[in-house]
């Protein structure tokens, strides 16, 4: 059986696939790690410490395996850098480096994927200025040194170029850079064969290699503009969101990978821009779209990364929101646009949290101007509009993760 766990990551994403291999055993991949902490159920929880390492011990609990030895993990992967995604799996890269007899490690991954801020952006560009030439990678995009910077988000996410510097090196220790068995930066390109990570057909869709010769552009501007100010002015835009779609540089260079595996396939999308997702397509020559059997929605729901021409092309069975409300994701908007082009089909949403609240005044649906506040409401509303064979499904309280079973 094939099955993907979305683990209550909280504002974030932690993922788990399993699958049988080619001899029948069981596979399991880790992607993304969460972030650093945050409130579940009015208590504050990490991730990595109370969801992702306990789901472990209980994985190994499920198949019998060896308490004391690490569970093989087939792929780790990190879609991109920003603290709702790398922090968890940082932590434990490091947990990994400094395990001893007394404490073992927990895992042991057979190869990683991960593209470091410092590999999609290059070496420094020729002709900067002095200034420049000696500042580190990390202190150039520090939010210290970029003090303008209002977006927390965008914040987040410089914070992590330097949690990407620190993976990067637990990955040298442990032997896993280079990104196995891509051998450079896992990046779409046309004519590009899939991998095969034992038994699983993986397609690389995202990013393209044209957005990261832009986004080497952009870098190169930046750096060599005259001053310090403008230099700043120049590598804020680059973090910063468009107000309607997602184009900040973390986002567009998110990891988004097609796997086909027991005869299923999965859209994995990290924070990807939806409309990139579907240029992709296209560009890569993938032919028509296929049903999947499960789509991650791009960055938590966000609407500004669902777009109607997404959400058109991608049909799936199974749509799994991971969020909790921080920064309003899952979107109000995408969950009604999501059931207005396909609830007449048997659908099913998965939400990694169910106690989500949108800011006030709330959200008015587009069909009968029901006015809504949080979730519950929303599925309410929804239900009333646009009646089908469409369900959904939240987390349990008491469970760790919300489970997408493919039979």
């Amino acid at each position: 059986m094939v099955a993907l766990e979305a683990l209550n990551a909280l504002y974030g994403d932690c993922l788990l696939l399993r699958y049988p291999g080619p001899d029948g055993k069981e596979r399991f991949w880790i992607i993304d790690g969460g972030p650093r902490a945050g409130d579940s159920g009015g208590q504050q929880i990490s991730v990595w410490l109370d969801v992702l390492l306990p789901r472990i011990e209980d994985i190994k609990d499920e198949i019998n395996a060896d308490p004391n030895k690490p569970l093989p993990v087939a792929l780790g992967m990190v879609s991109h850098i920003d603290d709702d995604h790398i922090f968890g799996i940082m932590n434990l890269m490091q947990k990994l480096v400094g395990a001893t007899a007394a404490d073992p490690a927990a895992v042991k991954f057979d190869r990683f994927w991960f593209n470091s801020f410092e590999g999609l952006v290059g070496p420094k560009p020729a002709g900067m200025p002095a200034d420049a030439q000696t500042a580190s990678l990390q202190s150039l995009v520090s939010v210290q040194n970029l003090p303008g910077v209002a977006d927390e988000h965008a914040r987040m996410i410089m914070e992590s170029v330097g949690q990407g510097i620190t993976l990067a090196s637990s990955l040298t220790t442990l032997g896993l850079q280079g990104n196995a068995p891509v051998r450079g930066l896992v990046v779409a390109k046309q004519g590009q064969q899939p991998f095969n990570i034992e038994g699983a057909k993986v397609t690389v869709i995202g990013p393209l290699q044209k957005r990261l010769d832009k986004l080497r552009k952009e870098w190169e501007k930046a750096l060599q503009k005259p001053t310090k100010e403008a230099r700043q002015a120049a590598l804020q835009e680059l973090f910063l969101p468009q107000k309607l779609m997602d184009s900040s540089v973390a986002n567009l260079s998110s990891i988004v990978v097609l796997v086909e595996v027991g005869g299923k396939k999965l859209l994995l999308t990290g924070d990807a821009n939806g409309n990139d997702i579907v240029t992709a397509w296209g560009e890569l020559d993938l032919g028509p779209a296929p049903v999947l059997d499960v789509l991650k929605m791009p960055h938590h729901g966000s609407i500004r990364n669902c777009s109607e021409k997404f959400l058109r092309t991608f049909e799936a069975k199974h749509y799994v929101f991971s969020a909790n409300g921080k920064f309003d994701n899952p979107d109000a908007p995408t969950l009604e646009a999501l059931i207005k082009m396909h609830g007449n089909r048997d659908i099913t949403m998965h939400f990694t949290n169910e106690d989500v609240t949108w800011k006030a005044p709330g959200y008015t649906l587009e069909k009968d101007g029901a006015r809504v506040k949080n979730l519950k409401e929303m599925l309410e509303a929804l239900r009333t509009a646009y009646p089908g064979p469409w369900k959904a499904n939240a987390r349990k309280a008491a469970e760790k993760s919300v489970v997408v079973e493919l039979s």
